[in-house]
């Protein structure tokens, strides 16, 4: 009985040192090296649940000013919030940009911010953002935003109507503009538009009557690129803009012109008459060559 209570007594003696040696040498100091970084490291994949990043983000352009809105972040201690911001050029994919502090917002529970002017010499360009709610330690939450700043076409469609000639310009067919934010043209009118056999379809045409060429004004812009069979005019087109985001204007062509034979990639040159809605830095409409301000359709009459 005595030796097997010193075997029994001996084990427990081996067992208990065999635990203190691994709690010595870390063997599960794991757990606390994970946790550690969860509350230090801002690049832990953990982060997020920390710190929140701002939610129900709103990003819009508003004439040369750029309107942000948000629900700030709650969860975790949140002590700040910062915008930050760099010009990406042509480029809509800001992964890998290098940002700049724009703005630290006045406090925590700040929910909205005007980035003032932003576009006045950047007018079409886009922007890469990042709104980041901050903690005291290292800690942070971001979203992320690349923006089209400025008055911008963002694209052109054309399409052929229901009893018009297929593949040529013809009363009925559709040119339709998408701007990235309200313009002063009106909600509706009529506006001439003129087919010209050298390739050109101007949009807007101020020249009076019903004659066309190629040299003429225009208050909307000209599509450019197609090839155009013979010179034809749509005096009476009217057209129909948006009341509420997408931002479009859809011109429908009518008049006395006839069936045009068109053909290639359509290139819109914008009117730089055209401005924002806003009353405030308003934007006049980019006309740059770069695809940023002059979009291009493969669609077809």
């Amino acid at each position: 009985m005595i030796k097997l209570a010193l075997r029994q007594a001996i084990l427990v003696l081996v067992t208990l040192s065999a635990v203190a040696l691994v709690l010595s040498t870390g063997g599960i100091g794991g757990t606390f090296a994970i946790f550690n970084a969860e509350t230090q490291n801002a690049g832990s994949v953990f982060a997020g649940g920390w710190i929140d990043p701002p939610t129900a983000v709103t990003v819009t352009p508003a004439g040369y000013d750029v309107s942000f809105a948000w629900t700030a972040g709650t969860h975790g201690p949140v002590t700040g919030q910062k915008l930050y911001g760099v010009d990406n050029g042509t480029n809509s994919n800001c992964t890998g940009a290098t940002v700049a502090l724009l703005a630290t917002m006045a406090s925590a529970t700040t929910a909205s911010y005007t980035d003032s002017n932003r576009a006045s010499t950047l007018n079409g360009h886009w922007f890469c953002y990042q709104l980041i709610s901050t903690s005291a330690t290292a800690w942070t939450g971001v979203y992320n935003k690349a923006l089209q700043i400025g008055l911008a076409t963002t694209a052109i469609t054309i399409a052929n109507g229901a009893i018009s000639t297929a593949n040529s310009i013809d009363v009925g067919d559709t040119i339709t503009l998408t701007f990235n934010q309200k313009t002063n043209l009106a909600a509706t009118g009529t506006k001439k538009v003129c087919a010209v056999s050298s390739g050109v379809i101007i949009i807007g045409d101020t020249s009076g009557g019903t004659s066309c060429a190629a040299g003429d004004g225009f208050n909307v812009g000209k599509i450019t690129g197609l090839s155009v069979a013979s010179t034809q005019s749509f005096s009476t087109s009217t057209f129909t803009t948006s009341t509420s985001a997408p931002w479009t204007m859809t011109i429908t062509l009518a008049g006395t012109g006839t069936a045009a034979a068109t053909s290639g990639t359509a290139t819109f040159v914008p009117s730089a008459t055209i401005q924002s809605n806003a009353s405030t830095h308003r934007a006049v409409l980019c006309t740059s060559t770069d695809s940023n301000c002059q979009p291009t359709t493969s669609t077809h009459f």
